[in-house]
This record gives C-alpha cells, sequence and structure tokens, in this order.
C-alpha cells in the first residue's frame, strides 16, 4: 500500500506547470445569475415574487393570504408541532477549533445567546420561513463593556421587505412601494426555506398548504347547507284560494319561525306539511373535510399517523410516522443552523473576536442519538460474537501441531481478514493457551512425541485431547 502511495505522489509532483489544466476566467462566476433569469417575473430592481400561487391569489393582500392559513385548526396545530420539535431540542455551541481564541469566542457566543429568548427567535425564523418562504428579524446591539452583544432581535412582518439582485432584504416604505430603500450590514437576519434558483423570496409551504384549506373551507360551506337540509325537513305550507299576498307573507313569516318555536299559529283553512329529504349511499361531507385534512398533514408533516392514528392505525406505525416527521425537523434544524452561522454567529464572532473561528449553533437530535447509541451497540454484539467464534477455533487449532497446517486453519474461516500477517502470527503462536489444559500439556505431548522414553513415563497421550495422568 506504502508503494503504491509513493508512486502515486511522485506522479503528481511530475507534472509541469505547463500540463496542468488552467482554470478559465468564466468558471469562477456565477453565469446564469438573476440578470438573465427569464423565471423571475417583472423584473425591475428589486426582484419579485416566483410563487404561481401568490401570483394568482395574492392580490393586493400578498403574503397576507397565508396567514389565513393559520385560521385552519388542523393547519395551525400541524404548523406549530412541527416548529415546536425544533425548538423543544436542545441547543449546543461548538467551538471551531481546540484554539483558546475559537473556545473563548464559542463561550462568548453561547452566554449571549443564553440570555436572549432563543427559543422564540428561532420559532420565529424557522416558522415564518416554512409557511411563507422566507422570515426576517432585525437586530439591536448594543455595547456592554468592551463586547458588542445583542439587546433583542425582532421578528418583522414580510409583506414590508423585497429583495435585490444581491439577495439583501430592502425595506418598503410609503415612500419607495416599489423597490424599497437599502439597509445597513449586519442587522437582519434572512432565512429562508425551499430556495430554488435565483428566487431570493424562497417557496414556503404556502403555496400547497392555501389550496388545500381553501377547499376544505368550500366543503364546510356545503357541509353547512347540507346539514340545513337534511338535519329538519322543509316546512310546507297551503293557503286557500284568494289569500292576499300581504296574509301569504305573514304566514310565511310564521312558518319559518317553526324552526325554533314549539307552536304557531296558522290562518283558518291554510294547512302545514313537512317534506323530508331523501338521500341514498354512505358518502358525506365528512369524508371530504378528513382527506384534505390529511393531505394537510403530509404536506407539513410528511405523515399522517403522529396527528390522527384513525380506525386502522397502530403503535408501530405510528413510530415509522414520527421517524419521518423528525427526519423533516432535522432538515429544518440545519437549515437554521447554517443561517445562524452565516449570519447572527458570523457578526458576533466579527465583532468581538476578530480572526476567530465561527462556532456552529445546533439543535441535538435526540432520535438520531438513539440510533447511533443502537449502532454502536450492534457492532459491540458483533464484535463480541465473532471474539467467541475465534475462540472456539483456536481451540481447535491447537491439536494441530504443525505451525503451518494451524494457521491454514485459522484464516480458513475469514475472520481474520482485518487482522495483519503478524497478528495471525501471534494467534498461531498463541493457539495451544486455549487448550482446556493450557500450554504446558502441549509441551509435554510434543516432547513425548519425539522421545519415547518420555513417552513411556507418562504414557500414550491422545493426540485430540491432552489425558496426561497427573
Amino acid at each position: 500500500m506504502s508503494r503504491r502511495k509513493n508512486r502515486k505522489t511522485a506522479s503528481f509532483s511530475e507534472v509541469t506547470a505547463a500540463e496542468r489544466k488552467n482554470l478559465p476566467a468564466d468558471a469562477r462566476t456565477l453565469i446564469a445569475d438573476v440578470k438573465n433569469d427569464i423565471t423571475i417575473p417583472f423584473y425591475s430592481g428589486a426582484l419579485q415574487h416566483a410563487d404561481d400561487t401568490l401570483i394568482q391569489r395574492g392580490g393586493g393582500k400578498g403574503l397576507k393570504i397565508y396567514d389565513e392559513i393559520k385560521r385552519d385548526t388542523h393547519a395551525s396545530a400541524c404548523l406549530t408541532k412541527r416548529t415546536k420539535q425544533l425548538v423543544a431540542r436542545e441547543w449546543e455551541c461548538e467551538a471551531a477549533s481546540d484554539k483558546p481564541l475559537d473556545v473563548e469566542a464559542a463561550n462568548f457566543v453561547r452566554e449571549t445567546l443564553e440570555n436572549l429568548p432563543f427559543d422564540r427567535i428561532c420559532e420565529d425564523l424557522s416558522g415564518g420561513a416554512i409557511l411563507k418562504g422566507f422570515a426576517v428579524s432585525e437586530i439591536v446591539w448594543k455595547r456592554d463593556g468592551n463586547r458588542i452583544v445583542l439587546e433583542k432581535i425582532v421578528t418583522h412582518d414580510q409583506r414590508r421587505f423585497a429583495f435585490g439582485q444581491d439577495w439583501r432584504p430592502r425595506l418598503l416604505t410609503w415612500t419607495n412601494m416599489n423597490e424599497g430603500i437599502e439597509l445597513p450590514e449586519r442587522k437582519f437576519i434572512v432565512h429562508r426555506h425551499g430556495v430554488v434558483g435565483n428566487n431570493p423570496y424562497g417557496l414556503g409551504l404556502g403555496h400547497q398548504l392555501f389550496w388545500a384549506v381553501l377547499f376544505k373551507r368550500e366543503g364546510v360551506a356545503f357541509w353547512l347547507h347540507f346539514l340545513e337540509k337534511f338535519a329538519g325537513p322543509t316546512v310546507i305550507g297551503e293557503t286557500p284560494y284568494g289569500m292576499l299576498s300581504e296574509e301569504q307573507n305573514q304566514f310565511l313569516q310564521k312558518l319559518a319561525s317553526i324552526k325554533t318555536s314549539a307552536a304557531v299559529t296558522v290562518p283558518v283553512g291554510a294547512s302545514v306539511k313537512f317534506l323530508e329529504a331523501a338521500r341514498s349511499g354512505s358518502v358525506s361531507y365528512q369524508d371530504w373535510l378528513e382527506y384534505w385534512d390529511k393531505q394537510i398533514s403530509i404536506c407539513i408533516l410528511g405523515e399522517t399517523l403522529t396527528t390522527d392514528i384513525g380506525a386502522a392505525g397502530s403503535k408501530a406505525a405510528a413510530e415509522t410516522h414520527a421517524g419521518i416527521l423528525d427526519l423533516l425537523v432535522d432538515s429544518d434544524a440545519d437549515h437554521l443552523s447554517d443561517t445562524l452561522h452565516e449570519q447572527l454567529v458570523q457578526w458576533l464572532v466579527d465583532y468581538n473576536f476578530p480572526g476567530a473561528g465561527v462556532p456552529r449553533v445546533w439543535r441535538v437530535r435526540p432520535s438520531n442519538e438513539k440510533a447511533k447509541a443502537e449502532t454502536r451497540k450492534a457492532k459491540a454484539e458483533a464484535a463480541s460474537s465473532e471474539n467467541a467464534a475465534l475462540v472456539e477455533i483456536l481451540k481447535s487449532a491447537a491439536l494441530i501441531d504443525d505451525d503451518d497446517d494451524a494457521r491454514e486453519f485459522i484464516v480458513s474461516f475469514e475472520l481474520t481478514h482485518a487482522l495483519s500477517q503478524t497478528a495471525i502470527d501471534c494467534l498461531v503462536e498463541a493457539r495451544f493457551a486455549f487448550m482446556e489444559n493450557g500450554k504446558r500439556d502441549a509441551v509435554m505431548r510434543k516432547a513425548a512425541a519425539e522421545n519415547p522414553v518420555f513417552a513411556a513415563l507418562f504414557g500414550p497421550l491422545d493426540v485430540k485431547k491432552n489425558s496426561i495422568a497427573r
């Protein structure tokens, strides 16, 4: 192996500068950038949303239409569950290296974040981006002795911001509603979800949930009409010929009050009947609503059984679905960790520890830790089983006096594939120690085979088992 490495290193060092490929200038820049992106609608100084649902249905409300999704109890519960499961995890701050400056920077960042409502800040950033594609929070800085620290972090409505070609946020004001005004650096945290291509607005789950919630809401309206039609009979009043229109209207009002009145009076000659609505089949509007509830759960949580186990559910299936939710939360935690690393934590280090490595702030994944522990346990059990099998092989190999034959026997079981030749030699030499009577009897057996007088003193020795009389 070492000879192959040396040859590879030597051949690489022999390559001259002229033989190496030059890096083209256009390889160092982004060619398919925002300036020539044909997928961005109504291109101007500030980029526009690429969300088709928002373009078609937003109108003057804009992102406000996605706030209406939270009015649906099921959608709101699922969104809350996903974000709460994220912030329920403990967070850690890990230094970039073991250097004293990096460790000091990590301790400072950890202490700074502990003095803030960090879980709420993470919930606002992650939850807002998951639903609407991006979330913006503003930092208020202050001085604390010789340090620059965070006084507070405030989350803003996404409708107040647009993004320029450099993806930096721009604040929309009454005097500049189209392109917005430029904002200072190291001031606004922008967290994005579902970023594709040159779209700095991201793509949240709102563009999918909007239709599911809309169809569900329309189904509720039809269901109410259905209940009104079939829960109570329709009242029919028969009036005699010649009744005046004014008297008919009064009679109709009395019939309308029958649903809430225990009794009613009708004119002489008029009669009242009840018409029951009839229908066949078992399909109901509740099936329609349950269908869209499941679609909402799948869209947000990736599964359904952690919110509604149903009639045919089971604990095992629910645990499997919970694992799918953990994968989504893992992804959310990674994305948020990257945002904090590139923006908030980076700015804290730049202000207070120039030149230090940026620490990593991340959420501990209990499900992954449990999986790692189970994997380590399985590996330990497998190693223990292999060791026990190898001991049995060595016990059998101890019955073979010739070292070469014993070696061939030991390596034939393929349990020594990861061992070096030196380690195998040690096993061959030490195989007699694994016999029931130890190495001493093996030496005596060998001496008896070489010296007939010795054999006569101790009697015949069994080849397969030592049976020396003591």
